[in-house]
């Protein structure tokens, strides 16, 4: 639509080069600049604790006096679904780690005595004494301590 120069100017059309919008911030500043310094304020540091999910012990095949320790094989043991999973890593001891694995462990008490630990009934304390067990004393393998894991 064509209109005259004159009556262009009566429309009022919104521009289309400036679409910027600017706003103005006033900064008050106090003249004693003291007062200028909020205060400190300490928040007492949370800690959260995480929740244990599970464990892993290390497996190790002993040969120390003439050779290295070969790692063998990791057990797993998952918290909440209450299993344990055994991962080799050579598998012509996987037979043998397997029987092991799958019975109880008998451990010396300090004052001498002889205690088993069912699997079944208390799996976090048998997962947690397989560095002290008779099993796992060297003869052939050896566990590490049970490092815990706090994801899955």
């Amino acid at each position: 639509m064509f209109l005259p120069k004159d009556e262009r100017k009566d429309l009022k059309m919104p521009s289309v080069k400036n679409n910027k919008v600017t706003k103005t911030v006033k900064k008050t500043v106090l003249k004693d600049p003291e007062k200028n310094i909020a205060p400190i304020v300490e928040e007492p540091a949370v800690v959260e604790e995480k929740e244990i999910s599970g464990y892993l012990v290390p497996i190790l095949f002993k040969r120390e006096p003439i050779d290295k320790d070969i790692h063998v094989a990791d057990l797993i043991y998952n918290r909440w679904s209450n299993s344990m999973k055994l991962q080799c890593f050579r598998p012509n001891y996987e037979a043998d780690l397997d029987t092991i694995v799958a019975g109880d462990i008998s451990m010396f008490t300090p004052a001498g005595e002889m205690t088993i630990v069912s699997k079944s009934e208390a799996p976090v304390s048998w997962v947690q004494n397989l560095t002290n067990s008779r099993e796992f004393s060297g003869n052939p393998f050896i566990a590490f301590e049970a490092q815990a894991l706090y994801e899955i």
